[in-house]
């Protein structure tokens, strides 16, 4: 009976050493005597001791005096690692430490090795003591907070650096903005960073600026461009901008770096011979992108194309005042004209016209123009009596907070009969970015079905999510940031599923999803609508199936959630119902 006990016991011993060899843990079992009942062999691999240090029997302050003898000094604390340490004063410690109920802790044997020490004392008074190399997991934990300290300093040299800079992933969406960059447009790194070029310029300019973007990812070849930019408070800024493409196969990124030459190109700074041949560039400075909102664009277009093109192109100089009550149309155009270099100021009445003009007389000063809005009460006096100044008037009904649904609801119901805002709201005079119809079927080619999802979010942080779900998935999206703006983009891509958030300022997605199912009636088209919603309560989801909508999910959305529902209703093109 007891040669069959022990050659039981030498199996599971057998088996207990090899689970230890299989999770390259060792293991150390003391009984309530703190005498060594078991010791694997991989506890040599961590200590330098003596094998004879580790017999069935040892003292556990015995097996602690080899350990220490042998050079080994865990359990200090930082300043005590590099000090004289008395022999018995570390024993009784670790004795002390080994006494406690349970204990977890990783500690530092050598300069590049790392042991996570788990002790346990059971019920019966049995003490159980793993060790586990940690060596590897704290290099990288130690090369990750080096990475984050070089990042976080890059980040601050960045921040710090005069000249504008902006960095792009592979999807050519910013991951950065500095300082400098953003006081150019006046806004913060948050609005830009999250975002492609195409939701924070016009089409023409998204288009230039992304070609060059992809033609460097592409090629690797830096590119140049002298550019004239327009800084938000209306003054001029010329550069030259680079374009570099950095890092790996793979996981390139794209830096665009602008430096400021406006000193040189208006004399107020001497040239020498290396600042001549950095300004002698083919073709001149070009026009660059001034400014990041698309809406203030459309309205900018919309005044300016009223103006004579020939005054436009010869204000520098000129003194030019405009007679407007409405304040953002004031902001537009005296940016715009200050852009071309005018004198010019703006009244906001036929008096306050008056009043100016006669104090001009008085001061000797001739006005060369004067821009009236036709909304102004009283405006026509100033047309019939322009005292030998010339007058202009200007039309820009709609433009305020407004304007987008104004420009929307003026084509629907004047569609067949001509639209009074002219070629404005026609493909032909009006960029591709702002095309709006519809009659689906009278759409160019490349607005229909060139966006597979529109996603309507105004939370920065789950627009910045869904890009990124997105384009891992290869999916072309665009993102609103109202629901106005969603049925804006839905009228122009046609997309083949929209995500629709219920809350969103300006119009919510319930609203937007009623519009959206009011416009596909007659057209034999109907586009999958799913709510997103930060809580799935019955009467949310009722709500949404009675404004039309197909499905519904709740936040915080996954890659998995998202492909799922673009499996479900945009994995195939829709195909055109007949009525």
């Amino acid at each position: 009976m007891n040669d069959v006990a022990s050659s039981d016991a030498h199996i599971r011993l057998g088996m207990f050493e090899a689970a230890c060899d299989i999770l390259a843990a060792a293991v150390i079992v003391y009984d309530k005597n703190d005498s060594l009942v078991f010791a694997s062999r991989q506890v040599l691999r961590y200590f330098p001791i003596p094998a004879d240090a580790l017999k069935p029997g040892a003292r556990l302050r015995d097996v602690l005096g080899a350990i220490f003898d042998s050079g080994m000094r865990y359990g200090l604390a930082p300043d005590q690692r590099h000090r004289a340490v008395n022999r018995e004063e570390w024993i009784s410690a670790q004795i002390s430490a080994h006494w406690r109920e349970q204990y977890d802790a990783i500690e530092r044997l050598s300069r590049d090795r790392w042991i996570h020490f788990r002790k346990r004392r059971l019920p019966n008074g049995y003490n159980v003591t793993t060790l586990v190399d940690v060596s590897e997991q704290k290099k990288q934990e130690e090369q990750w907070r080096l990475d984050l300290e070089r990042i976080a300093l890059t980040e601050e040299i960045l921040e710090t650096l005069p000249s504008p800079i902006v960095i792009k992933d592979r999807n050519l969406t910013y991951i950065a903005a500095n300082a400098a960059f953003c006081a150019i447009y006046d806004v913060d790194a948050d609005s830009i960073v999250g975002r492609s070029i195409w939701s924070l310029a016009d089409a023409e300019s998204a288009e230039r600026i992304e070609t060059t973007d992809r033609s460097v990812l592409e090629t690797g070849e830096p590119h140049v461009l002298a550019e004239h930019i327009v800084r938000a408070d209306g003054s001029d800024l010329y550069v030259i901008t680079r374009k570099y493409r950095i890092g790996a196969s793979g996981h390139y990124a794209l830096v665009t770096v602008m430096e400021d030459v406006s000193a040189l190109v208006s004399g107020e700074q001497p040239m020498t011979d290396a600042d001549d041949a950095l300004l002698r560039v083919p073709g001149g400075f070009v026009e660059a992108q001034n400014c990041f909102d698309p809406v203030r664009d459309a309205e900018r277009r919309l005044l300016l194309d009223q103006l004579n093109p020939d005054e436009l192109h010869a204000l520098a100089g000129r003194r030019v005042l405009l007679v407007t009550p409405n304040p953002h149309i004031e902001d537009i155009l005296l940016a715009e004209f200050k852009a071309r270099g005018a004198d010019c100021c703006a009244v906001t009445s036929v008096r306050e016209h008056d009043a100016f003009l006669a104090l001009a007389a008085e001061e000797g000063l001739a006005i060369d123009l004067v821009i009236v809005d036709d909304n102004l009460s009283g405006h026509e006096a100033i047309l019939e009596n322009g005292q030998g100044i010339a007058v202009r008037p200007i039309a820009p009904d709609g433009i305020g907070p407004d304007f987008m649904r104004t420009l929307v609801e003026e084509h629907e119901l004047l569609s067949d009969e001509g639209s009074p805002l002219g070629d404005i709201v026609t493909p032909v005079g009006f960029s591709d970015d702002w095309y709006i119809a519809t009659d689906i079927s009278t759409m160019l080619p490349a607005a229909v079905g060139d966006v597979e999802v529109l996603v309507a979010e105004d939370n920065q942080i789950n627009q910045f999510v869904f890009s990124q779900i997105l384009e891992g998935m290869g999916v072309s999206h665009r993102i609103a940031e109202n629901g106005e703006e969603a049925v804006m983009l839905w009228r122009k891509h046609q997309p083949r599923l929209v995500l629709m958030d219920i809350s969103m300022p300006v119009m919510n997605g319930i609203d937007a999803a009623l519009e959206i199912r009011e416009a596909e009636k007659g057209t034999g088209t109907r586009t999958p609508i799913v709510a997103v919603t930060a809580q799935a309560l019955n009467v949310d989801m009722q709500n949404c199936m009675d404004a039309g909508m197909d499905d519904y999910i709740t936040k915080p959305v996954s890659p998995d959630m998202i492909e799922a529902i673009y499996r479900r209703y945009a994995a195939e093109k829709p195909q055109k119902s007949v009525a």
